[in-house]
């Protein structure tokens, strides 16, 4: 997979390839929350990635953090990113005071 665009969240990948996330967070007890293509919500757990295996197409991962109290940091690793150093891309989201929701968008 490569990484398109930083700052809009978007990559590149084949259909069939595995994508791994995981969050870590400073700061705050971790209050994430994803959906993959509009599915069901549901919560990630502390120390637990998220595998996200790619369809033909465009593939969503909506991610919301929540922070208690506010000002958490989250850090977000998508590996095997061939284009970033350590075939990493890392994210960080710093929660102010309103809950933050971010849309990752793989197209294969």
């Amino acid at each position: 997979m490569i990484e398109k665009s930083h700052v809009d969240l978007r990559y590149k990948g084949t259909p069939g390839e595995t994508v791994t996330v995981n969050v870590s967070a400073q700061d705050t007890v971790q209050l994430v929350a994803f959906k993959i293509d509009g599915g069901a919500s549901q919560p990630l757990p502390a120390g637990q990635d998220i595998q996200l295996q790619l369809h033909a197409g465009t593939n969503v991962l909506e991610m919301t953090f929540d922070s208690v109290p506010p000002g958490g940091v989250y850090t977000v690793v998508l590996q095997t990113v061939t284009n970033e150093m350590n075939n990493e891309c890392v994210q960080t989201f710093t929660h102010i005071d309103s809950i933050i929701i971010a849309d990752f968008r793989f197209f294969a």
